[in-house]
């Protein structure tokens, strides 16, 4: 079922006109016609709407919320922070990862990042990722779309953790040969809270030794492994986020 997503949560029989990009998308190229259901989701909030009138000249349309939609939200936020990567490598990154459930991403311009993003050019850049997240989000029928933000230092990435009230974040570290991510959600959970997760992933070259130090002293990250083979960067974000949502019983029916 098409997904439309507003700023603000639905309200149960209160009208709500779409316009801009969805408006043009439904209106003139989806040709939608009234008396369509199309799910609208808000604020973490999504119903069942009806369709009740088209402006192709707008374009807009306009939908009345019928019935409140059951949650397809994991109950523990999981945050993912993101070395970055070259070429498209991070629009498959949150694409994937906000298909599995991921609550948000952190981008992180790390030392061994091959690629470099100019203060100049980081809104646009941010633009198209948060493009992608939105689609990503409407086609996975989730009810929020994943925050996307860009950090250049540890530091910065702590804070921004912090502010999510994200303690002790699991790195994904190839140096790490013992202490495995199972065990590291184990624990987590064993603590008997529903506080958030956040898993950290290296640029193509890994972490330096002095970003390993940096993470430990910045928020007391805790350096894990996901087995003997080396994964991709592109391919370890993913991977990590549906192991702790599987650990967490919200993959998997």
């Amino acid at each position: 079922m098409p997904r439309v997503f507003i700023p603000h949560p639905p309200e149960l029989g209160r009208t709500i006109w779409v316009e801009g990009d969805d408006g043009h998308h439904f209106a003139r190229v989806l040709r939608a016609r009234i008396g369509e259901q199309v799910a609208v989701a808000g604020g973490g909030v999504a119903c069942l709407a009806r369709i009740v009138e088209v402006d192709k000249q707008a374009p807009a349309f306009a939908l009345l919320p019928e019935r409140v939609l059951p949650s397809h939200e994991p109950g523990v936020p999981v945050y993912l922070i993101q070395g970055l990567a070259k070429g498209d490598k991070i629009d498959s990154i949150i694409q994937q990862a906000t298909e599995i459930g991921v609550a948000g991403f952190l981008l992180l311009q790390a030392e061994h990042s091959v690629a470099r993003v100019e203060p100049g050019r980081a809104e646009a850049k941010l633009t198209r990722w948060r493009r992608v997240a939105r689609g990503a989000a409407a086609q996975s029928q989730r009810d929020v779309i994943p925050g996307v933000d860009l950090a250049f230092t540890v530091v910065d990435a702590a804070r921004w953790l912090q502010s999510r009230a994200v303690w002790s974040p699991f790195l994904l570290d190839e140096a790490e040969t013992s202490h495995g991510l199972r065990a590291a959600v184990a624990a987590a959970r064993g603590r008997g809270d529903k506080a958030a997760m956040a898993v950290v992933v290296g640029p193509e070259g890994g972490w330096s030794d002095a970003e390993r130090r940096e993470w430990a002293i910045a928020c007391e990250a805790v350096p894990v492994t996901l087995g003997p083979r080396i994964l991709r960067t592109e391919t370890a974000g993913p991977a990590a986020v549906a192991a702790i949502l599987y650990e967490l019983d919200e993959l998997g029916g």
